[in-house]
């Protein structure tokens, strides 16, 4: 089994790291309980099915959403094996829509490894990405808790809502930083929210609180993750860079520097063309969004998020499970990979 602290906190940055470590101290034991039943989940009689989900459930992805869930749970006094069914079925679902992302964008490394579409090919990635779905379900429905599953449902639509608004808003040159917020909100934000939620297991008066805390730090992960896309390679990304400027995706970073460098817009709207800006440019853009301070401004708004996640625990009581939802805020918005 996975050593959970070294392969969660590996990805954070060094000023992070620390007090993730001890966060993950708080719930190890419920992380690894997690780990089994993504074990066991994934189980097949289908040789392909666990291969496939091994390459990318193995690979040391951050697992965020289970952190986030467990941590919510014993912090707001939900039921802790719902917080291991929601973290469980979300690492599926998260894991079902990169393997479906990863296809429909063509990426070619994921984690720092090629993509599982580079080894297996997409028919199989895809119909895998399906068999996680279909556990991620049947994951929360075995809880015997209706509201969890009818929560479930609703944060699947909007999530899915998000990818088809994304797709539709690629290629636009016209795209604004509110339609970007709109479009993550759906796409990353719901599901972080749905597992700060505990799947709607918390009481009444924490759940608002919450679902704003798991939004804002929704917003601030993407907007990490954003601001990865525009490094300087792939070792330090740990994925494919500068691809959602191929593919016509206008992220934060380059959104804000446009915004501060009229010039690099109209670069920028002279080249992003209905099939996205060429592989050849990409890389002179990102220098030039690098120097008009997109990137900085970005990871400026990723903090004062973390910051709005952070003032939302006040609604709950004090404990060490609460400073590691104020640790795990600051971390998401301030990462290396």
């Amino acid at each position: 089994m996975r050593n959970i602290s070294a392969v969660t906190s590996a990805a954070l940055p060094s000023t992070s790291t620390g007090a993730i470590t001890a966060t993950i101290g708080l719930v190890e034991e419920e992380m690894r309980a997690v780990e089994a039943r993504l074990a066991e989940r994934m189980e097949s009689p289908v040789g392909a099915i666990p291969q496939i989900g091994a390459h990318l459930l193995g690979a040391g992805g951050k697992r965020l959403r289970p952190l986030l869930s467990v941590l919510a749970a014993r912090a707001a006094g939900a039921p802790i094996e719902h917080g291991i069914a929601v973290g469980c079925a979300a690492e599926l679902i998260h894991t079902a829509t990169l393997y479906h992302d990863d296809v429909v964008d063509d990426g070619r490394v994921r984690r720092g490894r090629p993509a599982a579409r580079m080894v297996f090919g997409n028919g199989l990635v895809v119909l895998v990405g399906d068999f996680c779905l279909a556990r991620a379900l049947e994951t929360v429905a075995l809880t015997g808790a209706l509201p969890m599953v009818q929560s479930l449902a609703a944060t699947v639509t909007e999530m899915a809502e998000g990818e088809v608004a994304q797709l539709e808003r690629a290629g636009n040159p016209d795209a604004t930083v509110e339609e970007y917020f709109r479009v993550i909100d759906r796409k990353t934000a719901s599901l972080i929210a749905w597992c700060a939620r505990v799947g709607g297991s918390v009481e009444p008066a924490l759940a608002g609180p919450l679902d704003r805390y798991g939004r804002a730090l929704g917003h601030a992960f993407q907007i990490a993750d954003d601001v990865l896309d525009s490094a300087i390679d792939e070792a330090t990304a740990g994925k494919s860079v500068g691809h959602d400027l191929q593919e016509g995706k206008l992220t934060l970073p380059v959104l804000l520097a446009c915004e501060a460098d009229p010039a690099l817009g109209r670069r920028v709207r002279e080249h992003l063309g209905e099939h996205g800006v060429p592989a050849g440019v990409v890389a002179e853009i990102l220098d030039e969004v690098r120097a008009a301070g997109g990137v900085e401004r970005a990871r400026r708004k990723a903090a004062a998020l973390a910051d709005q996640a952070i003032a939302e625990l006040d609604a709950l009581p004090a404990s060490p499970y609460r400073d590691g939802l104020r640790a795990l805020a600051r971390a998401s918005a301030d990462r290396s990979s």
